[in-house]
């Protein structure tokens, strides 16, 4: 039986960079992933014949610049924008505004609305770009491990103190006021405008078990203001092309429809391979899962493996799914009430912060919201070859959905978000629904099924002050595990979720010093 260096399961953008990384350091490495084809949340797909997503996740903006510079990702491809991609944010009165990480543009765009905002927004710049290489220094640096906090690790945490001092006295009092704020507070004390504001603060309540009135969003607001820096030209598509590309040219072997079963241990407990789902057993030195960590610990071993110390804690980190996946394929193309002649590539909705919360308390209640929070990506505005010519693709994320409403997910409750969701966007576009030639519904429930998301959870775990120091359990805080030879990296391992690659990254990292 041949033995690689190196098992990755899951093929994920996580799997994919972890992989890469390890065989270009040399490593035998073979990546294991149980649908037909790589990618996870990040995979074009085809959901009606002719139409295709550009990915379940759609913003690329946070993908560390380290991935694509380590791992040659333009060789292969992929065309980078170093701006983020411009986002339009909507009311319910038809008004609307475009912002972007061009400060002047935007502040221009929002003085059409509101002077005052449009002077807040230039201020709100400036404080992102204060405190983003502090932010950015920490999620994308290996974790201290906190449970020991030996030299090196205090060395990590002396110096994001050094990097607050450095900040100046009032910047640092004023990052370490904002930080445990509710997003909502945060940003009412900048702006006037509701829809600009509950726009803003979008990023901050994505795919969580919160609404902005919930104490430490701002901390997430903030991570990603920081991380999302850039752009892919093809969206997370295009990304899963170049790694795969990345992947074949270094070596990694790897295998699609090829479930795991389980980790295999030997006499004294470490894991020394694992058993697919054909049967057939795969030998290594290292296992490295980038799958949800429900779904390693729980599906992947037995109780008694893991003991119950562990399990415990693996059982209460927070994974409750609040986001559907609706695709409409369209015969035209969609026209926005705001801008019936311009296309918009990205856009959210969510008038105000009351609606907002109010779309979320439902989800508390194991019910939908009648006016959901949709981010809304138009992928066929940048890449038109996704639907036949003249056609449209539309995917929106919708907040907030429970994982398991009362009753289950029937039929008609099926149909009723689907229409729930239809008539949200349909407040904003002219002639809608007669231009829909197909859709498909993906609740949380689905994305668990199809995606292998325990809970429904987009991010493999909720993004809570929590759940981000010491993710997912302090056991694991650092990519190793207490079963020795089992690794984590994927975005229930530090910094989180989204598309980053940097959980992969900072895990391959870890695992080239323990095969040296």
């Amino acid at each position: 039986m041949t033995t690689h260096d190196v098992i990755i399961i899951g093929g994920g953008h996580n799997g994919l960079t972890a992989a890469t990384l390890l065989a270009t350091e040399g490593k035998k490495v073979l990546l294991l992933e149980r649908r037909d084809f790589v990618g996870g949340v990040a995979a074009q797909e085809e959901f009606h014949k002719g139409y295709r997503t550009a990915g379940l996740l759609h913003d690329t903006s946070t993908v560390r610049a380290g991935i694509i510079e380590q791992l040659k990702l333009r060789t292969h491809g992929l065309v980078v924008s170093e701006h983020r991609s411009p986002v339009t944010l909507l009311s319910d009165d038809g008004r609307a505004v475009t912002i972007s990480d061009d400060p002047v543009t935007s502040a221009q765009n929002i003085a059409s609305i509101s002077q005052k905002d449009a002077d807040a927004y230039r201020d709100y710049r400036k404080f992102i770009d204060s405190v983003r290489p502090l932010i950015r220094n920490l999620v994308s640096s290996q974790p201290p491990d906190i449970r020991k906090l030996g030299f090196s690790d205090l060395k990590k945490l002396l110096g994001a103190g050094v990097g607050l001092r450095r900040l100046g006295k009032d910047l640092m009092h004023e990052l370490l006021k904002v930080l445990p704020m509710s997003v909502a507070d945060f940003l009412n004390e900048r702006f006037e405008t509701d829809f600009i504001k509950a726009g803003i603060c979008f990023p901050g309540v994505f795919s969580s078990y919160n609404g902005p009135w919930s104490s430490y969003t701002t901390l997430n607001l903030l991570i990603w203001e920081a991380t999302a820096n850039v752009h892919m030209e093809g969206g997370p598509a295009a990304l899963i092309h170049a790694l795969r590309k990345g992947a074949e040219e270094a070596g990694v072997e790897m295998r699609t429809g090829a479930g795991v079963d389980r980790i295999l241990l030997d006499e004294s407990g470490r894991a020394v391979g694992v058993k697919a789902t054909g049967g057939e057993s795969f030998r290594s030195r290292i296992v490295a899962s980038a799958i949800p960590p429900k779904a390693t610990f729980l599906n992947l071993l037995s109780s008694e493996q893991i003991g119950p110390a562990l399990e415990a804690e693996i059982i209460r980190f927070r994974d409750r799914g609040t986001v559907a996946s609706l695709r409409l394929a369209l015969n035209r193309p969609i026209r926005w009430k705001c801008e019936p002649e311009q296309p918009i590539r990205f856009a959210r909705t969510g008038n105000s912060f009351d609606q907002m919360e109010q779309a979320f308390d439902a989800v508390k209640y194991r019910r939908f919201s009648d006016r959901p929070v949709l981010d809304i990506h138009v992928p066929t505005v940048a890449t038109p070859g996704l639907a036949p010519e003249g056609h449209e693709v539309v995917t929106i994320l919708s907040h907030f959905a429970p994982y398991a409403p009362d009753g289950g997910w029937t039929d008609p409750l099926r149909n009723k978000l689907r229409d729930t969701i239809v008539a949200a966007l349909s407040d904003q576009t002219v002639d809608l629904e007669s231009s829909i030639v197909a859709s498909e519904l993906l609740t949380p429930a689905v994305l668990e099924e199809r995606y292998g998301l325990t809970g429904g959870q987009l991010f493999h775990g909720e993004h809570a002050i929590d759940q981000l120091i010491g993710r997912p359990v302090p056991a694991c805080a650092t990519y190793s595990t207490p079963t020795p030879g089992l690794y984590l990296c994927g975005s229930g391992s530090y910094p989180g979720g989204g598309i980053t690659g940097a959980p992969g990254m900072l895990a391959a990292e870890v695992i080239a010093r323990e095969i040296l």
